[in-house]
This record gives structure tokens, C-alpha cells and sequence, in this order.
């Protein structure tokens, strides 16, 4: 395809999307609003259900962890103080007399000694300063930990939602359409008893309506399915509370590919700048170390305790040769660092395909929706005007049992893609960590 072609297509695509968007857009528009919840009714239920999850919870709670953890690298910065008694007696003694000077240096006088001291680390290689900054980034990281998880909950809260107020719906459609068919099973019996109608044509509209009667049992099935995860989500009935109406956001293809972050890209840009922190640490063990000791010890403290001394002064210490375990600890840092950097790659490139794919099934749902509605309108009226013309003894009861079927299918079919249509748009939502915005999550 020419580079002229590619651009036409582009520039169609932009006006297409853009016309789809002239007007406000709202989630199952096409449902009686009987059947319907609000905005704000669906937010707010939403919002209570995911504070109370215990994902949500261990979170929050996990966060302290690395609060704590930042504070005891930023305290690593003040001097240790300690104090001890030093307590040296003499148990038993084996020394030959007859070399004075021998003895004597041999010899230990007994202790009991309190003893002070203080240690402060002028320069211990950066590590400090890299251990600060590998707790603040931590924090940042549970941060969007705690974020992404409470963003993923309120997209299961409403699938899960969503997947049972719709499995009710199309159930008890079909299932009041099913009951008004009933009767025409004993009309086509009597007729064939009567002889006015062929046994194939007898055997025929059983056929058609048993396809009903499965195709209602299916659909019945699957609504107890989904109100049995309702229940162990929610801790509650769904009590018919309805299909939520709400309000979907204007998206192009720009939008979802160039726009913020998403958590994991955030996550893993995070998680490079902890593996430079943390190779950076490990570089430290290897470089001189400064700093100030003083001790204070008071002698005798079982005796008088007259005599007493200080001392202290400046220390440094200089690695001079590990025998390599320096340089092999540094270059598995290092190549830690590269394997951060190419996952954050990869991260970026699995988002930008995730939200392709998001915007692709938007904008299908969103085009197939009104052909779904008009295939729906049209057979629907097809079965009104089949059941208007019933009362004629030619017509086929068999027609109105197909227009019967192919209606639920087709309302079957809109209502999923309505759902489809929201979960993208909520999809969407979350990719551009705007999800916990639209149901009042601030955290």
C-alpha cells in the first residue's frame, strides 16, 4: 500500500471516530430505563464495594512497610551510641615467675569497666544516601501498587456487575417471550389433530420451539452462574438493581497510544531506578569509609570508681584487594540494571498493543451498535406483525417461532455489546489511570 493510500486511510479513520463522537454517547441506551441505574447510583456502590476488599486493604497496609523502611535509612545518618560494662576477671592462672618482664606483660590486671561510645559516619561510600533513595522509590512503587490494584478491582467490580445485570436482563426476556409462544403449541396441536396442518409442519414448530426452550434454559443457567459470583463479591443480592447508564469518554487512537502511562510502564520505570540504587549500594562496600569514634570509660566501677578516660578520634578504612568478589558483585548489579531497563521496553510495548487492542474493540462495538439495534428493531417487529397475522389459519406458526428465536438472539447480542462497549471504554479508563477518577477513588 502507497504511503498516499496509508495516509487516506489515516485521515478517514479520524473523521470517522471523531463523527461518532458529535454526540453524547451513553452505556445501554437501548434498555428501558426502568431496567437502568444511575451515574451516581453505580459509583457510589461501586466505591463502598472496593474498600472493604482485602486486596484493597493489604495495600494500604503494605505501604507502612516501606514507610518504615525510609525512615530507618534516614536515620542511618545519626551516630550510634552505646554503652557496656566490661566485666574481666581472672578464673585461673598459669604463669612462670622466673622471666619478670615475661610475666608482667602476661599478667592482667581484673576489670569491671563502664564504658560510653559514639560512632559517627562522615562518608560510608554513598551508601546512605543510596539506601534514602532506594526507600523513597519503594514507596513510589507501592504507591502505584496500590493504585493499579484498586484500579483492577473497580474493572472485576464492574464485570462482574455488569455481567449479572445483563444475564438477568436477557434471561427474563426470553423467558417472558417463551411464555407467550406456549400457547401456540397447543393451537398447532389442536390444528394437527384437526388435519389442517401437515405432520411435518407439526414437527417442525416443536422443533423450533424446543431451540426456544434450550436456548431460555441456557440463558437461565447462566444467570444463576452469575449471581452466585455476584453474591461472593458483593456479600448481597443483585436484587434487579439495574444496567448502569453512564456516560462514555471521547477516544482516538492518539489518545490511547501517546497518553500517560500506564501503571506497568510507570511500575518497571521504577523498578530500573531501584536497580541503579541498589548497584550503587553495592559499589559503596567497596570504597573508603570515614568517620568519628569517641569512648568514654569509667574504671573500677566495683571499687572506687575514681579513674575514668576519653578518647576518640577520626578513622578511615581502604579496600584494597577482594580477590574479584568486588568486581563480580558490581558487574550483577549492572547487568540487573540492563535487564530492568529492557523490561520497561517490553512494558511499554505490551501497553501500547493492550490499548490498540482496547481502541479496536471500542470502536467495533461502538460501530456494530447501531446495526445491532436495527436487526434487533426489524425482526422484533417481524414477530409482532407474525402474532397480529396468527389469527389467520393459513399462516406458519413455524415463521413466528424463527422470528421468536432470532429476536432473543439479536437482544442477546445487543446487550453483550453494549457490555463490551463498556468495559472497553472503562479498559481505556484504566490504561490512562483515570479509572480511580471517574468512581471517586481518590487515595
Amino acid at each position: 500500500m502507497s504511503i498516499k493510500k496509508l495516509i487516506t486511510l489515516f485521515t478517514f479513520l479520524l473523521y470517522f471516530s471523531s463523527n461518532l463522537y458529535s454526540e453524547e454517547i451513553y452505556t445501554f441506551s437501548n434498555v428501558e430505563e426502568s431496567n437502568m441505574m444511575s451515574d451516581t447510583e453505580f459509583t457510589d456502590f461501586i466505591r463502598s464495594t472496593i474498600i472493604l476488599q482485602p486486596e484493597y486493604l493489604k495495600a494500604i497496609a503494605r505501604k507502612g512497610e516501606f514507610l518504615e523502611n525510609k525512615k530507618y535509612a534516614q536515620r542511618l545518618r545519626f551516630p550510634t551510641l552505646e554503652a557496656q560494662v566490661y566485666n574481666d576477671r581472672t578464673i585461673s592462672r598459669d604463669i612462670s615467675a622466673n622471666d619478670y618482664q615475661s610475666a608482667l606483660r602476661k599478667t592482667r590486671d581484673d576489670t569491671f569497666d563502664g564504658i560510653v561510645s559514639i560512632d559517627q559516619k562522615i562518608y560510608s561510600g554513598n551508601e546512605i544516601n543510596s539506601k534514602v533513595r532506594l526507600a523513597k522509590e519503594e514507596m513510589k512503587i507501592s504507591d502505584i501498587d496500590r493504585d493499579q490494584i484498586a484500579s483492577d478491582l473497580v474493572l472485576q467490580a464492574v464485570e462482574i456487575y455488569v455481567n449479572a445485570a445483563s444475564a438477568v436482563l436477557i434471561s427474563d426476556y426470553a423467558t417472558e417471550l417463551l411464555s407467550k409462544l406456549q400457547k401456540y403449541k397447543d393451537t398447532a396441536k389442536a390444528r394437527f389433530n384437526a388435519g389442517a396442518i401437515e405432520n411435518s409442519e407439526f414437527a417442525l414448530i416443536n422443533i423450533r420451539l424446543s431451540e426456544i426452550e434450550v436456548k431460555s434454559a441456557l440463558l437461565e443457567a447462566n444467570k444463576v452462574q452469575n449471581l452466585s459470583l455476584f453474591f461472593s463479591f458483593y456479600k448481597d443480592d443483585y436484587n434487579k438493581r439495574g444496567l448502569p447508564k453512564l456516560k462514555l469518554s471521547e477516544l482516538d487512537a492518539l489518545q490511547i497510544s501517546n497518553s500517560i502511562e500506564t501503571y506497568d510502564q510507570l511500575r518497571s520505570g521504577r523498578e530500573v531506578n531501584v536497580s541503579e540504587h541498589n548497584l550503587e549500594i553495592t559499589k559503596s562496600q567497596y570504597r573508603p569509609k570515614l568517620g568519628f569514634a569517641a569512648r568514654f570509660t569509667q574504671y573500677d566501677l566495683d571499687d572506687e570508681a575514681e579513674d575514668q578516660d576519653i578518647r576518640g578520634g577520626f578513622y578511615i578504612s581502604f579496600p584494597i584487594f577482594s580477590f574479584g568478589r568486588g568486581s563480580a558483585q558490581v558487574g550483577a548489579g549492572k547487568a540487573k540494571v540492563q535487564q530492568a531497563k529492557i523490561n520497561n521496553d517490553v512494558k511499554s510495548r505490551e501497553s501500547k498493543n493492550i490499548s490498540a487492542n482496547v481502541y479496536g474493540s471500542f470502536l467495533g462495538s461502538l460501530t456494530a451498535r447501531d446495526r445491532l439495534l436495527d436487526s434487533y428493531d426489524n425482526v422484533r417487529l417481524q414477530r409482532e406483525t407474525f402474532e397480529i397475522r396468527m389469527s389467520g389459519t393459513t399462516f406458519s406458526t413455524a415463521a413466528l417461532l424463527d422470528a421468536a428465536l432470532r429476536e432473543i438472539y439479536f437482544y442477546e447480542q445487543l446487550i453483550e455489546n453494549e457490555k463490551k462497549l463498556l468495559l472497553a471504554d472503562l479498559t481505556s479508563r484504566h490504561l490512562r489511570r483515570e479509572l480511580l477518577n471517574r468512581f471517586k477513588l481518590v487515595l
